[in-house]
């Protein structure tokens, strides 16, 4: 039998978090999961108070991972016990195709990322933010850019009412390159780390309080794990120097002082990465007990 998680907390002495940022960050997405599992448990935020969420690019996946409010064991049965490398997979042919395509992996990943959930709670692949929000009543701010215009594209059911969720989510997720950009009505989204990384802002200036916020984000370390060497492929050449764009030009970030804010330390994101996390229960493990060990 399936539990929610609102069925886990008891509401004595909850504090007062009412919305939940979560930053892109590749793999450091397991690490926000055991982050959010363990306040959680020990009573920092309390899923009946959630109204907004916002995410950009792995945070999106989090998002709406959090807002099925899903029991935690079923969620730690199904992130770390899923053979991953079944879904984030790629193939020779992929690898071809990608200068046609524009990038590697598509659309279907994501949808395969939450068909299971979304089946065992009766809702549709092609479910819209709106009907999401309705089933839910906890409103996603998913980001992404428009790469044509670099403007931020902030998909929630007030702005984009009638965009399905996977397709929201996957543009949020779309770092050039390695996924395939959707591109509708001469707007191409991309990955949402080029104008948003971590949407604390967007957050406030929708009319948050920043007391009763609980943030989130990934903080690069560029060390020698991180240098492009004579091993480094054509991909981790690009992905490397996307991330050290993002990081050091295009994601300055107004201080605000909120409810509660932790920064998980992670070198910059590689192929091997992805293989190795999604292939490795124990990576897995390894990644989430990291941020688990921040939740205190």
């Amino acid at each position: 039998m399936i539990e929610n998680i609102e069925t886990e907390v008891q509401d004595i002495h909850i504090p007062n978090i009412k919305h939940i940022v979560i930053s892109g960050g590749g793999v450091v997405g397991f690490s926000f999961y055991g982050l959010l599992r363990d306040t959680h448990k020990t009573g920092l935020w309390n899923i009946n108070h959630i109204q907004t969420i916002y995410g950009t690019s792995v945070g999106s996946l989090i998002a709406v991972f959090i807002a099925l409010k899903y029991d935690w064991d079923t969620m730690d049965d199904y992130i770390i016990k899923r053979p991953w490398q079944n879904v984030y997979k790629f193939s020779m042919e992929s690898i071809l195709y990608a200068f046609q395509n524009k990038g590697i992996l598509e659309r279907k990943i994501v949808e395969d990322t939450f068909s299971p959930l979304f089946k065992a709670k009766d809702i549709s692949l092609n479910v819209s933010l709106k009907e999401l929000y309705e089933i839910t009543n906890i409103e996603l701010h998913i980001m992404s850019t428009d790469i044509n215009t670099f403007n931020l594209i902030d998909f929630s059911h007030k702005t984009h009412p009638d965009w399905c969720v996977i397709d929201a989510v996957y543009s949020s997720c779309s770092l050039p390159i390695l996924f395939q950009p959707i591109i509708k009505d001469n707007i191409c989204y991309c990955d949402g780390g080029f104008v948003a990384n971590y949407p604390i802002k967007y957050c406030v200036e929708n009319g948050a309080l920043p007391e009763e916020i609980f943030g989130m984000c990934r903080k690069s370390i560029f060390d020698s794990t991180s240098d492009i060497t004579e091993s480094s492929t054509l991909i981790d050449y690009i992905l490397n120097l996307l991330y050290k764009t993002i990081d050091r030009v295009l994601n300055v970030k107004k201080e605000y002082k909120i409810g509660k804010e932790v920064f998980v330390s992670c070198p910059p994101l590689s192929i091997y990465d992805i293989y190795e996390t999604a292939s490795s229960m124990e990576k897995r493990i390894e990644l989430i007990r990291i941020g688990s060990e921040l939740a205190t």
